[in-house]
């Protein structure tokens, strides 16, 4: 096989969602006592080589305002968990070439997420990500995420402003 061949699958793939995701944990009891117009919901996998990563998911909708946001919004978080047990830094970066099934899976979790709190009915529009940055001004990780967005999550819009993604929902 040429070398343009693979790359120009590998290209293909940013996006796609062809890879398998991995097999993921999930918990709903991130906001004991609870708020009707907030539910979180966190996601757990570990790939092959060890690294364990955590997908936090927050939407609030209803009478929940934040100041930035108007209207109803989700938010999701990821990165990996240190062997205590607790958050990496979510401006940590981890290049291991895991990228296609690591975003696989995290496109698996975000459509059951937005599935199961019944995102069109709670009046749900927006998706908030922030990438990481292993330097200022590098906006690569952005980009990647951004593809994915397009292609497998029911968005109209998705906007950057070099920190803040937003994606608006259809």
């Amino acid at each position: 096989m040429k070398l343009t061949s693979i790359l120009n699958n590998i290209i293909l793939e940013v996006g796609e969602g062809s890879s398998n995701p991995y097999s993921y944990s999930v918990n709903d009891n991130v906001f004991r006592g609870g708020s009707k117009n907030l539910t979180g919901r966190d996601v757990t996998f570990t790939t092959e080589d060890g690294d364990d990563y955590i997908v936090n998911f927050v939407a609030y909708y209803g009478d929940h305002s934040r100041a930035k946001e108007k209207g109803p919004f989700f938010k999701i978080d990821f990165t990996t968990v240190d062997e205590y047990g607790y958050d990496n830094r979510a401006d940590d970066v981890v290049n291991k070439g895991r990228l296609f099934r690591i975003m696989a899976t995290i496109v698996a979790a975000t459509k059951e997420f937005l599935n199961d709190i019944d995102y069109k009915e709670k009046g749900i529009k927006k998706m908030i990500v922030m990438p990481a940055k292993s330097k200022q001004g590098d906006d690569r990780r952005a980009n990647i995420y951004m593809a994915y967005i397009r292609k497998q999550l029911p968005v109209s819009d998705i906007s950057y402003d070099g920190k803040v993604m937003v994606a608006t929902l259809k």
